[in-house]
């Protein structure tokens, strides 16, 4: 006995050739707004590539950049963290009284400290922050992908 496949309804034929980029030219100017001058020199075509590439491009059949989107996270989550800590070293912070009139204590090293906070973390790092700074420095037009329902 045979069960009747049930017709894909959201498939639309107007979506059924996704485009991706393969200008290696495009991908270095992109590089290049991302890295700043000679950003496209910094990193092999291969790198560069992978850099780019979901896994959800051509099946994983080429390579794709999980291991690489780890390390990236963890980069741009260390940045954050040291940028934090430098901005609110500029901003002092106010002075508390103890009741039995202590004093904490103060380091230079450990004064940027009291930015550093998961909730302003989790807020610099916002899914839509960085989304729009992807689409500024133009990676959207280079990344490689393939919608689910393409």
């Amino acid at each position: 006995m045979k069960t009747r496949g049930v017709p894909n309804r959201s498939f639309r034929p107007e979506h059924a050739e996704f485009q991706v980029n393969a200008d290696l030219e495009k991908l270095d100017r992109a590089y290049i707004r991302v890295l700043g001058t000679d950003g496209d020199k910094l990193l092999t075509e291969e790198v560069k590539w992978l850099a780019v590439t979901h896994k959800s491009f051509d099946h994983g059949r080429r390579g794709f950049n999980e291991r690489l989107s780890f390390l990236g996270k963890r980069i741009v989550e260390l940045q954050a963290s040291l940028h934090m800590i430098v901005a609110s070293t500029t901003t002092p912070e106010p002075a508390s009284v103890d009741a039995l009139g202590r004093e904490p204590f103060k380091h230079p090293a450990l004064e940027g400290l009291a930015g550093l906070t998961q909730q302003r973390k989790e807020a610099v790092l916002d899914k839509k922050r960085t989304a729009q700074l992807a689409d500024k420095y133009g990676m959207v037009g280079v990344m490689r992908w393939k919608p689910k329902l393409v």
